[in-house]
């Protein structure tokens, strides 16, 4: 379980998150993350591009440069800079140097279930058991965004859509052993 001050590391995008506000400290009101994303690092385990339902997100660059695409705007983001995308706005995101090392604040509101989204990524990352884009096979992803619905959808795709087809393959995924949450034991930072 994901407490204040918990470190995870995701060695596919080096990504490092702090979680300096999580759900059980605000209540559910925000979760709230300090991100080092290293050069040519992508979104929280190469995420597609994807929306939040119910979520609105907010990124503090503090420096280097984050390129975020919110619907069909793409932008440059320095530091001092922020972006927030409301909920169910498709967007992407990544660090936009090859060079320059990423930090940023993340706020998610409210906080739901996120952190157990991310701590299952992280800990898949660990173990070794994502791609070499640093994503979670479908029968994985499937298996947890449907533990934690109306979490996070793909872009492009309708969500009734996505939710009967992560209904069906949740069972499926059960079936060859893939489970929806994963605790992260992972050591290891930028």
């Amino acid at each position: 379980m994901v407490r204040q001050g918990s470190v995870i590391y995701n060695p596919y995008n080096q990504e490092q998150f702090t979680f300096l506000q999580t759900n059980a400290s605000t209540g559910g009101a925000y979760l709230q993350i300090a991100a080092v994303v290293a050069p040519g690092g992508r979104a929280a385990c190469g995420a597609y591009r994807h929306q939040h339902p119910l979520q609105e997100e907010r990124f503090i660059v503090h420096s280097g440069s984050l390129w975020m695409q919110t619907g069909s705007t793409s932008k440059l983001y320095r530091a001092g800079e922020q972006v927030v995308v409301p909920r169910g706005i498709p967007h992407a995101w990544r660090n936009a140097s090859l060079s320059e090392t990423l930090h940023f604040t993340y706020e998610i509101a409210p906080a739901m279930q996120w952190e157990s989204i991310l701590e299952t990524l992280w800990s898949l990352s660990q173990k070794g058991a994502l791609n070499s884009r640093g994503n979670a096979c479908f029968l994985q992803l499937a298996a947890t965004l449907h533990r934690f619905p109306d979490h996070c959808y793909l872009a492009g795709v309708p969500v009734i859509l996505q939710k009967g087809l992560f209904r069906t393959a949740a069972v499926i995924a059960r079936w060859f052993g893939y489970r929806p949450y994963h605790k992260y034991r992972g050591v290891g930072k930028l």
